[in-house]
Order: structure tokens, then sequence, then C-alpha cells
């Protein structure tokens, strides 16, 4: 009887590691949208704070107006194209995700 309650007890601390090997994956893995998106993602995130060094620089001397805005307004447009290419691919994933769960389309 010890034996069983202790075997029981080794069983249920190991169930936290284990639950993870037994599970069927519920979402897909990434594909290559959304792998494409998180490297979007990630470069925004790098061109904002590059602009936020970029202003830190200027503010401390280290660039000239002419330098900071020519610079600026690079990193602006760059901002401004990933904008519209996560927003091109948001709206392409909503589109195609109700078609998926085959509910008809009217």
């Amino acid at each position: 009887m010890d034996i069983l309650i202790a075997i029981l007890l080794v069983f249920l601390a190991l169930l936290p590691v284990i639950i993870p090997f037994f599970r069927s994956s519920d979402g897909a893995p990434l594909g290559s949208e959304q792998t494409e998106l998180l490297e979007l993602l990630d470069e925004k995130q790098m061109v904002y704070a590059a602009i936020k060094e970029l202003e830190f620089d200027h503010q401390a001397g280290k660039l000239s107006l002419e330098d900071y805005e020519q610079a600026r307004h690079s990193y602006e447009l760059r901002a401004i194209a990933l904008l519209k290419q996560i927003d091109g691919m948001g709206a392409q994933q909503g589109s195609g995700g109700v078609g998926s769960r085959g509910k008809p389309s009217r």
C-alpha cells in the first residue's frame, strides 16, 4: 500500500512535466505568413528603437539638425512601409480565417 501511494505521488509530481509531450497541438505550427509577420513586427520595433536613439543623439549634440532630419525621415519611411505590410498581412489572415473553419461564406 505504501509503494502504491509513493508511485502515485511521484506520478502526480511529474504530471505537469509529462503532459506537454502527450498533448496534440491545438494550433497549427507557425506558417510562413506568421513567421513573416513576426519578423516584420520585430523589424518595426527595431526601427522605433532606432528613431528613439536618433532623437537622443540629436539632443546630446552628436548629430546636426540636417543629419537628424535626413535619418529620421528615412526611418519614418521604413516604419510606414512596415506598418502597411503588417496591416496587409493582418487583413489577409482575417479574411482567410473565416473560410478555413468550414463555415459557408455569403
